[in-house]
């Protein structure tokens, strides 16, 4: 524990008081922070949404649900997550290649009047993902690999995070928000340097058949840890985007956290035995999960009305949820059908039409989104990758495989981008650089793994109570994000 305690200081709390040196430094001569929601979220917000006919909404769904499913296929085909290919056919249907070659066609299958339609069904898409993602955090593995876990999830997240405020002052100079202070600038920049995405993580490693072995479990863990650190930091930030005066950003932060201990201390309880009997027929297992469904988007209504969003909401309803009750696992199977098959892929599509590759117009961007990119890779790998080695118990290449997992931002990514637009923090130009470094991240996990890895002999250790799912449960009941 003392090693722990000493590795933790090293390559947490040090940049940790590094980038707050860096940010005062940073914010010390700037003017007085403008606050503002800016632009709505999603393309077409400001779009009006009469005159829309049935058959315009039904005809962009489904081709966005076909276009998803075949570039998700194409992409577990070339060994990568489906959040890759998705994503190509999200940039494909926006303005970045079918509205460059056929603006006529893409104005045919999302004309204005439906986009406002369709984003409002990919944010709910998002609300029930982020419960996906809460119900996955690992829950047992914290027991078994907790100290070293801490310790990668928080060097994973503090190094970035440095490391992102010190790119992000360099990028304040050359595409400056337009709707909202330094401050709240840099601090979101940072953290967009420094998700990881569990979900995608998860599946990566299943597929890799490395669920069940230390260094698996370990990353796993420290995924875990980083994602509810980061949405936890990524609380504040949106409060202090959203709240006028800085009382506001604190009364919201003072909220949320109000609202988390609620969750956690009677909430999960009365799921608990609500779940329970249900399970022994005592309650119509009907009843009890048109109820959760009920406490999960009410839970993101809280949030939302709070100030911060409703993500964090449906975070935490996910997270109060029984882990091994079969009840549960068939209330996750049932919301994902509908929330990977259709609403995601109509976020993808959402994110593809704000995604404006050729705003990046020359080289001095496209510099600009490679640094980007550069750096958000190597300040994860050198954070995991140093708190690893210095825990003990890894191998370097162990140490470069955590890295790699930690490297890893998916959808969750993803989503944090979405809210900067909506939050008027990223313009177009920054917002595409960041999506970029997204899909550049997630890709090379597979291929890291596979070369620093080998892949597990044999069958699999035997299940214990909590662990972790198989490569066939992931299919029926993860995010696979």
């Amino acid at each position: 524990m003392r090693r722990y305690l000493g590795v933790y200081a090293l390559i947490v709390v040090l940049p940790v008081l590094a980038a707050a040196a860096v940010l005062a430094t940073l914010t010390r001569h700037a003017g007085p922070a403008t606050h503002t929601t800016g632009p709505a979220a999603g393309a077409g917000a400001g779009a009006g949404v009469g005159g829309v006919q049935p058959y315009q909404l039904l005809v962009a769904a489904a081709v966005v649900a076909g276009a998803a499913a075949l570039g998700g296929a194409v992409a577990r085909r070339c060994g990568q997550p489906a959040v890759v290919g998705e994503l190509l056919a999200g940039l494909a249907l926006g303005p970045s290649l079918l509205g460059a070659c056929a603006p006529r066609a893409q104005q045919w299958l999302f004309p204005a009047p439906v986009l406002p339609h369709l984003d409002t069904l990919a944010q709910l898409g998002v609300v029930f993902f982020m419960f996906l993602v809460g119900a996955e955090v690992p829950s047992g593995t914290l027991r078994t690999r907790g100290p070293a876990g801490l310790v990668i999830g928080h060097a994973s997240i503090a190094v970035p995070f440095l490391a992102g405020l010190l790119m992000a002052w360099w990028l304040h100079g050359r595409y400056p928000p337009a709707h909202t202070g330094r401050t709240a600038y840099l601090l979101f920049v940072a953290l967009s340097f420094s998700i990881t995405a569990f979900p995608v993580l998860a599946r990566v490693l299943s597929e890799r058949r490395l669920l069940h072995t230390p260094v698996g479990v370990t990353g796993l863990t420290a995924a875990g840890v980083g994602d509810a650190t980061a949405w936890g930091l990524l609380a504040v930030v949106i409060a202090l985007v959203r709240g006028t005066s800085l009382t506001a950003a604190c009364l919201a932060v003072v909220f949320v956290t109000a609202f988390a201990l609620v969750m956690w201390t009677a909430v999960a309880p009365l799921v608990a035995r609500a779940v329970a009997r249900a399970e022994q027929g005592r309650l119509s297992a009907d009843a009890v999960c048109a109820a959760l469904v009920c406490l999960i988007l009410l839970s993101a209504l809280a949030t939302d009305r709070m100030g911060v969003h409703a993500i964090f909401g449906a975070f935490m309803a996910g997270v109060v949820m029984p882990r091994t009750s079969p009840l549960i696992g068939e209330l996750r199977s049932r919301i994902q059908g509908v929330t990977v098959w259709l609403l995601l892929p109509l976020f993808f599509v959402s994110v593809g039409l704000n995604t404006q590759l050729r705003a990046l117009d020359g080289a001095a961007a496209w510099a600009a989104c490679a640094l980007i990119t550069v750096v958000a890779v190597t300040a994860k790998m050198a954070g995991a990758g140093a708190a690893a080695l210095a825990t003990g118990g890894h191998t370097r290449r162990e140490a470069l495989a955590l890295g790699a997992m930690m490297n890893c931002r998916g959808l969750t990514e993803l989503v944090v981008l979405s809210l900067g637009v909506q939050l008027g923090v990223l313009d177009d130009r920054l917002f595409a650089m960041f999506v970029c470094m997204a899909l550049v991240t997630t890709a090379m996990t597979g291929p890291l793994l596979h070369r620093l890895l080998p892949v597990p002999q044999g069958p699999p250790p035997e299940d214990r109570r909590d662990r972790l799912p198989d490569a066939k449960e992931m299919d029926r009941h993860a995010p696979q994000r």
